[in-house]
């Protein structure tokens, strides 16, 4: 059998959907509105055993969650607190029971399957727009954007919001394909490039399946046949 990393089911909800907006409000440094945020800002939606490994080949243990605003690992300390660990920049896998996550470009991709040297994997990242800060009578005003802002600093920024603010947000669940530490997109021509040798199979499963590479399941379904029949 080839050596596969899959997804929990947990994980796989709403592939499909790969981009979502919306607005979050945030009261004193807290989100106090935005469940869908909220539900995304982690990857796991709770702190669970895992293993962190440094590009210098240090591995840490511990519980342990990836924050999707600011694509950090957080851990949890002696006394109880969650942050971000100080040796970020130098994080080059993280895996958590049968989940395997690659750094990549400074995100955190999943690996769900692999076919060799290739694999494919998922990526999953919050962003932020501009905030609306509420003002008198109910008025508003618009600020900066948040985008320019490095994530330690984004992170960092909800917290430092006094009093009520408005801030709109996109979440992406993107499919990748992944070969010698590089990401491609996951389209018909890398695909092609990447699985040279079965050129004529992904033409055909392609038309008999109804492959839409705009659709991360019909990616995953794509990938798992060619994978399957090496």
């Amino acid at each position: 059998m080839k050596r596969c990393f899959l997804i929990a089911i947990a994980l796989i909800v709403s592939l499909t959907s790969q981009a979502q907006s919306g607005t979050i409000k945030v009261l004193n440094g807290k989100v106090v509105e935005g469940d869908f945020f909220k539900e995304k800002l982690y990857v796991f939606d709770k702190y669970i055993n895992g293993r962190i490994r440094l590009s210098d080949g240090t591995v840490y243990v511990g519980d342990l969650n990836i924050n999707t605003l600011g694509q950090t690992v957080r851990v949890i300390t002696d006394t109880g607190d969650t942050i971000a660990i100080k040796t970020e920049k130098l994080v080059e896998a993280v895996s958590a029971g049968n989940t395997l996550f690659l750094k990549l470009n400074n995100t955190y991709v999943q690996v769900l399957n692999t076919s060799g040297d290739t694999y494919l994997g998922i990526s999953r990242v919050l962003k932020l727009g501009q905030e609306k800060i509420e003002g008198a009578y109910g008025g508003t005003n618009e600020v900066s954007s948040i985008a320019k802002y490095s994530s330690v600093e984004v992170e960092n920024r909800l917290e430092k919001i006094v009093g009520s603010s408005n801030i709109r947000y996109d979440y992406y669940e993107n499919i990748h394909l992944i070969k010698g530490g590089k990401i491609l997109p996951a389209t018909k021509k890398n695909f092609e490039k990447l699985f040279s040798d079965q050129k004529k199979m992904i033409e055909s499963y392609i038309v008999e399946n109804n492959i839409k590479f705009n659709h991360n399941e019909s990616v995953i379904q794509l990938f798992n046949y060619l994978a399957n029949s090496k």
